[in-house]
C-alpha cells in the first residue's frame, strides 16, 4: 500500500496538463447542486431532488478520479454517465443514515463509520452491478486496518484547502484535482492489496 505522500505525489505527472480543467469538472459537479439549494433551502421537494443528483455526480465524480489516476482518458462527460438506475439514491441514502446515526451518539463513531464506508461509490463505480449490502461490505473490509491513513489524508487535504483560503482561494484550483484523485488512488492500492471477491 502506497503512503499518503506517494498517493498525492503520484498525481502530479497525471494531472500535469489538466488542472484547470479538471480542477473545473469537479468543482462545478460537487458545488452547483448546493448553489441551487440555496436558492430555496427549506423546499423540501427540492432538497430530495439536490439529494438524488449528488448521489448520480458523486457516483460521476468516483468514475472520473478513478480513470485519472489509472490514466484513462475522460473528460467531464464521465461525471454525467452514470444517470441510471436507483443504486447511487440508495447508497447515499443508506450513507446519511448510517453516519447521522453514529454522529448522534458521539463524534467518534460518526467518523468511524464514515472512515468504513468510504469506499463504496469508488467500489459502485468500479462495478455497476454490486448490490448495497454488497458494497458496504465490502467497504467495511476493505478499511480494515487502512481508517487512521485514510482520517490522516483527508485531515491533510482539509488542513491545505483552509490554508488556501489564504490565497484567495487560488490553491484550491491545484488542492481540488490533487487530493480528490489521490483519493480515488488510496481506492485503487486498497483494491490492489485487498482485492475485491
Amino acid at each position: 500500500m502506497k503512503t499518503n505522500r506517494e498517493l498525492v505525489e503520484k498525481t502530479k505527472p497525471l494531472l500535469k496538463d489538466s488542472f484547470v480543467e479538471v480542477f473545473l469538472c469537479i468543482f462545478l459537479a460537487s458545488v452547483l447542486p448546493q448553489t441551487v439549494l440555496s436558492f430555496a433551502p427549506q423546499n423540501i421537494i427540492l432538497n430530495i431532488v439536490v439529494t438524488c443528483v449528488s448521489a448520480y455526480i458523486q457516483l460521476g465524480l468516483a468514475v472520473y478520479c478513478i480513470g485519472l489516476y489509472k490514466g484513462d482518458e475522460v473528460n467531464y462527460l464521465t461525471i454525467f454517465s452514470r444517470f441510471n438506475g436507483l443504486k447511487p439514491i440508495v447508497f447515499i441514502l443508506i450513507l446519511v443514515v448510517v453516519i447521522t446515526l453514529g454522529f448522534i451518539l458521539l463524534i467518534v463513531p460518526g467518523i468511524i463509520l464514515s472512515l468504513m464506508y468510504s469506499q463504496v461509490f469508488f467500489i459502485l463505480a468500479d462495478d455497476p452491478n454490486v448490490g448495497a449490502i454488497e458494497a458496504f461490505n465490502k467497504s467495511e473490509k476493505m478499511m480494515r486496518g487502512h481508517k487512521w491513513q485514510l482520517f490522516m489524508l483527508s485531515l491533510e487535504a482539509a488542513l491545505y484547502f483552509f490554508a488556501g483560503i489564504f490565497t484567495l482561494f487560488i490553491w484550491w484550483a491545484w488542492l481540488l484535482p490533487r487530493y480528490s484523485v489521490a483519493m480515488a488512488g488510496f481506492y485503487e492500492e486498497l483494491k490492489n492489496e485487498k482485492p475485491l471477491s
